[in-house]
């Protein structure tokens, strides 16, 4: 079941500095690829319905740190359609996450998912917040339990910034029972 993803490739810029971008279209295809690898475990695939290089948001790099208000920020410059609204943005100083989800923003659900040099953490990224998308929750990891800790931390919804990509049964049955796979016709 495809879920059509419409992508903003996103630049800075702080008092009319423009910044070089990072992403392109054809980045944000390698690293979209990962993140099909990542959910074809669940059967769930993600396609590119448009892919917009936006004009740049000029945003002091102090407050780009704070996730939410850059992604409610994001989301304002756009008008619903019928598609994910994914926003591709630079690296952000300071900024604990990979990335950031609305799951349940009215009337589209966004994400936005910052740069990490390379098409697998750039992917994994994004598939961690397409995760969230899916009605999927951090999970946590208590290091003093040393065997939950090596099965935990190769969780693609692990907490922080990690490598993990795995996804368990119960997780890939919620992402298949969510409200997005639904709407767009699991």
């Amino acid at each position: 079941m495809p879920i059509p993803l419409r992508i903003y490739i996103t630049p800075f810029a702080d008092r009319g500095s423009v910044e070089p971008g990072q992403w392109s279209s054809e980045t944000a295809k390698k690293a979209l690829d990962v993140v099909n690898t990542i959910w074809s475990k669940a059967k769930i695939a993600f396609v590119i319905s448009d892919c917009l290089m936006e004009k740049p948001l000029d945003m002091a790099k102090s407050a780009r740190s704070n996730d939410q208000r850059l992604l409610g920020v994001l989301a304002s410059r756009h008008d619903p359609d019928n598609a994910v609204h994914i926003y591709l943005v630079n690296s952000i100083e300071n900024l604990a996450a990979g990335g950031s989800s609305y799951p349940n923003s009215q009337p589209e659900p966004a994400s936005f998912v910052q740069w990490y040099g390379n098409d697998h953490a750039n992917g994994r990224a994004w598939a961690h917040e397409l995760g969230h998308l899916l009605s999927l929750d951090h999970v946590e990891i208590d290091y003093s339990n040393e065997k939950q800790a090596a099965r935990r931390v190769k969780n693609l919804m692990t907490i922080g910034l990690s490598v993990g990509s795995d996804l368990t049964g119960q997780q890939i049955d919620a992402a298949k029972g969510s409200k997005l796979v639904k709407r767009f016709g699991g």
